[in-house]
């Protein structure tokens, strides 16, 4: 990790601006107040991450929040006897780490970048500035943990579906950010995934999913590539969930 690199000074306000821009204009912030959003964003720094780079480990010591300007994460989950695995892929405008600096409490999952990825830090003595200037602030801050919840009831309800394929495709769809709907301008999307890994996350055996996952590209519903796969028809996607 390291402060995003800039040989000019303008150049780099550019990339902040930039940066800001993407996570107003989708995820948590875009619901919430304008003075707010500039609270926030005021007090973030611009980091950056090489693939493999963690962001934070399950386990940490409680810190700030990191939102997701490009790139991707993979989200590690681990309880009890199970060691980490990732539960979850992330794309940008996503925001982690409210409930370590609500709760004071040890990171409750981990984040590592899947590919070269610039995030917003928000430090949490910066946090502890927003609430003691405006206590209503942790009503916006909750909501990013409400947005967690979300994702996590619609990953039980779809684990849930007997049919195989349609638990291997509404996985992609909630990866990809388009379980309900296609958001506006997200004609493909691009999920950094092995192929065992959706097989874990589906409840399927890797062989399945691979068969699967190429009898979805032979419809031209997917692309496949090394470590990654593009969703090129989400809607179509989504109404085999209806069928």
């Amino acid at each position: 990790m390291r402060h995003c690199p800039s040989t000019d000074f303008w150049e780099k306000m550019a990339l902040v601006e930039t940066a800001k821009k993407v996570v107003i204009d989708k995820g948590w912030l875009s619901i919430t107040p304008p003075s707010f959003q500039r609270a926030v964003l005021d007090r973030c720094l611009l980091l950056t991450f090489k693939p493999g780079d963690p962001v934070y480990r399950l386990g940490d010591p409680p810190g700030g929040m990191f939102g997701l300007v490009s790139g991707g994460l993979g989200v590690a989950v681990g309880q009890d006897e199970f060691s980490p695995y990732i539960g979850h892929f992330a794309l940008p405008g996503a925001w982690f780490g409210e409930a370590a600096a609500i709760t004071r409490q040890p990171r409750r999952i981990g984040l590592t970048a899947t590919r070269d990825t610039q995030m917003l830090h928000l430090p949490l003595p910066k946090i502890d500035e927003i609430v003691t200037d405006d206590p209503m602030a942790w009503r916006w801050l909750a909501l990013v943990t409400v947005g967690h919840l979300d994702t996590a009831i619609s990953a039980c309800d779809d684990l849930m579906l007997r049919d195989h394929v349609k638990r291997c495709v509404a996985l992609l769809l909630r990866l990809g950010g388009c379980r309900r709907m296609t958001p506006p301008g997200a004609a493909t999307v691009d999920i950094d995934i092995r192929q065992d890994e959706i097989a874990t996350l589906a409840n399927v055996a890797r062989t399945t999913a691979g068969k699967v996952l190429g009898a979805l590209e032979a419809k031209g519903h997917i692309a496949q590539s090394y470590r990654r796969v593009r969703l090129l028809a989400p809607d179509a996607l989504r109404a085999m969930l209806r069928d």
